[in-house]
Parts: structure tokens; C-alpha cells; sequence
């Protein structure tokens, strides 16, 4: 790979679509973060406030509460990470191109 010149760089930096790649990935790598750090911690939250609470069965199965939602939070995860997978090759994908190609490279 060779090295970009400085006026090359700044070129990249001042295009718009290059802009809007790189802001739209933020925005979206961080939302999705937050959301993920908001429900792991909200569950540690939860196991310190009301540790008897999540051991108690749900609708009398032999399934803990507990269990049941750190379940449900690696399939959000997993749910999370699809929608980054998904928007990335919906949008960010064409976004590198059109830079790509905007810049001649």
C-alpha cells in the first residue's frame, strides 16, 4: 500500500461523502455501544439491587429470571450486530465507493 501525500490527505478529509462516511459510522458505532452498555450495566444494577429477585422461576419452569435475561441480552447483542453488519453493507459500503471513485482511487 503506498503512502498518501499530504494534499492527497486533505482532499480525502475535505470530501463530503468521505464526511458523512465517517461521521454516519460514528454516530452509529456509538449508538449501538451506548445501547449495549446501558443493558449490561443496567443488569449488574439489577444482580446488585435484587440478586433473590433473579433466582426466582419464571411462571413455575425451572428457568431463573436471571438466566432468562442475560439470554435475552446476548440475543440483542447478537440482534445489534446484525443491524451494524446490515447498515454498513447498505450504506457505508456505497459511500466507500462513491469515495473511491469521487477521488479517482
Amino acid at each position: 500500500m503506498r503512502q498518501l501525500s499530504p494534499e492527497q490527505t486533505r482532499e480525502i478529509l475535505a470530501d463530503a461523502a468521505f464526511k458523512e462516511l465517517v461521521s454516519g459510522r460514528a454516530r452509529l458505532r456509538w449508538g449501538l455501544s451506548i445501547v449495549t452498555l446501558v443493558m449490561f450495566f443496567g443488569f449488574i444494577a439489577l444482580v446488585s439491587a435484587a440478586k433473590s429477585a433473579l433466582g426466582a422461576s419464571i411462571a413455575g419452569s425451572a428457568l431463573p429470571l436471571g438466566f432468562a435475561l442475560a439470554l435475552a441480552m446476548v440475543a440483542v447483542v447478537i440482534l445489534l450486530t446484525g443491524i451494524y453488519v446490515q447498515r454498513s453493507n447498505a450504506r457505508f459500503d456505497e459511500l466507500s465507493r462513491t469515495v473511491n471513485r469521487e477521488l479517482g482511487r
